[in-house]
């Protein structure tokens, strides 16, 4: 098997600024995949799927003779649309004792592969090994269209913990905490070492206490001595307090990016089969939780209805969290209607037929207005940690979530629809731009 069908259909190591030239093998393509991340053309698109379209003449292969054939033929079914023969063909490759090259070929490539099928946590050990292991380029995962569904997803986000290049989740909170107060970590150094300096000053004024106390010739006085000893002590404890204040404010901030990082992931339903973290929305959308009984999140989402189109230019979108506490209001209405159908039954003689319940198709609109939890216990859980911090009591609670991913308000009952209109610039103008996401985060 000659390496022409390696050249038309790898499209990630192809450019289509770059003349034609004669065949190259694989190794060769790979080689200019990790150092050109921006290989991925429109041209080279088309290229592969018009060798996708033209009619083989032969479906079956030979058994593949080194890695490097395997690794071929794997992108020639995958080009064919055939993952599941392409994922055997370079499971195969990596079996063959392959070279660094043909093992990252074989594993990236693989990864693509499982997107198709929606093996998502493979596909992101996958793209883990080729990049720890064999030299692939995070930024080529990064931008490669093939895996744009892998880097919408939460397996990809804890993927990226322990991938080489990627920023971890540690790493994102440190930057973003010192980010609140950027002259916080000078203002502490500086402290600290006029605390140490007073220190020292405080010892020598006690060795001079101790030869007034001992008495000489050359003693200094004893006011001048004990006003030192004082002046010292006073800047021992200022600096102490102003350090221990510091302190205290960055790990409060620290645990507060955490709560917003831990937020990030978790997830939302966005159509039938689609689900992705919150981190996607940064930027683009500002959610409102709303957590309640079903009747008290229903009473909520009613009082925003003569708001929502405003709201929406606002970029907000609310997500609901039903609790399993108990609604007063819901309950006694379902007690007067279960009153009702007893009663016609008694005065009939027979019971009242049950109404045929309509399911309520959702327009692509409301979709974008009221988003979907996803694994609704993880939400809970993480309500309930914003709630202490924020000393905020109650079932009925509301939190709002700013375009840059950190918590701006939070409260009890329904959110104030008509002050977020007020408050919030929509999402175009200037404003937005420049001071969402300032102020203290809760």
């Amino acid at each position: 098997m000659g390496s022409v069908p390696f050249v038309t259909c790898m499209h990630r190591a192809t450019q289509a600024s770059v003349t034609p030239k004669p065949p190259v093998s694989s190794l060769l393509l790979l080689r200019q995949l990790n150092k050109c991340p921006k290989a991925f053309g429109s041209q080279s698109r088309r290229r592969c799927k018009r060798a996708a379209s033209q009619p083989r003449a032969s479906t079956a292969q030979q058994a593949p003779a080194s890695a490097k054939v395997a690794v071929e033929q794997g992108l020639e079914a995958f080009a064919n649309g055939d993952t599941t023969e392409a994922l055997r063909l370079f499971r195969k490759g990596l079996s063959m004792n392959p070279s660094k090259d043909e093992a990252r070929a074989a594993l990236y490539n693989m990864a693509c592969c499982l997107v198709k099928e929606k093996k998502w946590q493979a596909a992101a050990d996958a793209v883990s090994d080729a990049c720890n292991n064999y030299g692939l380029k995070y930024a080529v995962a990064l931008k490669d269209p093939d895996l744009r569904q892998l880097r919408e997803r939460r397996e990809w986000l804890d993927a990226t913990e322990n991938i080489k290049g990627a920023v971890s989740k540690a790493s994102l909170v440190e930057l973003r905490s010192e980010a609140k107060a950027p002259f916080r970590l000078i203002r502490m150094f500086l402290t600290l070492g006029a605390g140490a300096a007073a220190v020292v000053s405080l010892g020598i004024t006690l060795y001079a206490l101790k030869g007034v106390l001992q008495g000489g010739k050359d003693a200094p006085e004893l006011n001048g001595v004990l006003l030192n000893v004082v002046i010292n002590g006073a800047g021992i404890a200022g600096t102490s307090w102003l350090f221990q204040r510091d302190l205290k404010a960055r790990q409060r901030d620290r645990s507060s990016v955490e709560r917003e990082e831990a937020l990030a992931r978790l997830q939302v339903r966005v159509g039938s089969d689609r689900v992705v973290p919150v981190a996607k929305f940064r930027g683009s959308t500002r959610p409102v939780l709303i957590a309640g009984s079903k009747g008290q999140i229903s009473r909520t989402l009613q009082a925003a209805k003569p708001f929502i189109s405003e709201l929406r230019l606002r970029g907000v979108s609310v997500i609901p969290l039903e609790s399993d506490a108990a609604d007063f209001t819901q309950t006694l209405k379902s007690l007067k209607q279960e009153f009702k159908s007893s009663k016609a039954a008694d005065s009939k003689g027979f019971g009242a037929p049950k109404p045929v319940q309509q399911v309520k198709q959702v327009s692509n609109e409301d979709k974008k207005w009221q988003l979907e939890a996803y694994e609704t216990a993880e939400w809970l859980e993480w309500l309930e940690q914003q709630k202490k911090t924020a000393n905020v009591k109650g079932d009925h609670v509301f939190v709002q979530i700013q375009l840059d991913g950190t918590v701006r308000s939070s409260g009890i009952g329904s959110p104030p629809w008509e002050k977020f209109l007020s408050d919030l610039a929509p999402l175009d103008d200037l404003r937005t731009r420049f001071t969402d996401g300032m102020g203290r985060s809760q």
